[in-house]
């Protein structure tokens, strides 16, 4: 579904992201892992061309992504979902419209049936008794359950979160991290930067392990966790779990 190849990003002097490879399948969960400043975001954002790569190539599902070709980039992003770690909300629109917005503007949908979607993506979230409250009345962890609708609204092929419960009390990581595992056991295709340990060992199917903007090594949850075969991944996971 999703093929990286050679992908650098460099800032100023520094290179963010180096030579990172990268094959996703249709259903894989993959968490990438690793310090901060190790490029995980950074790489996501250029995937979804927030952030514009130096070199190498992004391919999904058979488009390759032109970065400076308009229609080619609108047709990347309509195939991706992506969630940050703040939830950027409207907030001056009820939770349903924060939902069913993006479809009627981005893609042209019928209200009614945009409202059907949004009501059915809130119930999956447990949001469903929360669809007129304004996102000011919510807590932080269902303000990111209505971020994950919102995506899920655009019918993405390929869901990308960034560190999506970094911004959320400690009590309110598990409601989201329960989402995400639902969307995975119904088959959805994830890359997930997280520092959740707990997620990545027991949902993704792959881990990256990233850090200095290189991919330092990639496995399964037993081989990483278990079995890494670099010291500097022994070392980082000592450290974190």
């Amino acid at each position: 579904m999703l093929k990286v190849d050679k992908l650098d990003k460099v800032f100023n002097d520094h290179k963010v992201l180096d030579n990172i490879n990268l094959d996703v399948e249709k259903g894989d969960v993959i968490a990438i892992i690793g310090p901060s400043g190790a490029g995980k975001s950074t790489f996501l954002r250029c995937l979804i061309n927030l952030e514009q790569r130096d070199s190498g190539s992004v391919n999904i599902d058979g488009i390759e992504l032109v970065q400076d070709d308009k229609k080619c980039v609108e047709k990347v992003q309509e195939k991706m979902g992506m969630v940050f770690q703040s939830f950027n909300l409207f907030p001056h629109m009820t939770v349903l419209k924060n939902v069913m917005i993006a479809p009627i503007r981005v893609k042209k949908a019928d209200k009614v049936e945009s409202e059907k979607k949004a009501r059915e993506l809130l119930s999956k979230v447990g949001l469903s008794d929360r669809v007129d409250y304004y996102p000011s009345k919510l807590s932080g962890g269902q303000q990111q359950r209505v971020a994950i609708a919102r995506a899920l609204a655009m019918n993405p092929e390929l869901m990308l979160f960034d560190e999506p419960t970094s911004a959320l009390d400690p009590e309110l990581v598990g409601e989201v991290l329960k989402v995400m595992k639902d969307l995975a056991d119904d088959g959805m295709t994830m890359v997930v930067v997280t520092h959740e340990m707990g997620f990545a060992r027991e949902v993704a199917n792959k881990v990256v392990f990233m850090e200095n903007g290189k991919i330092v090594e990639t496995g399964t949850p037993q081989e990483l966790f278990y079995a890494p075969k670099t010291e500097r991944t022994k070392k980082f996971l000592e450290k974190v779990i």
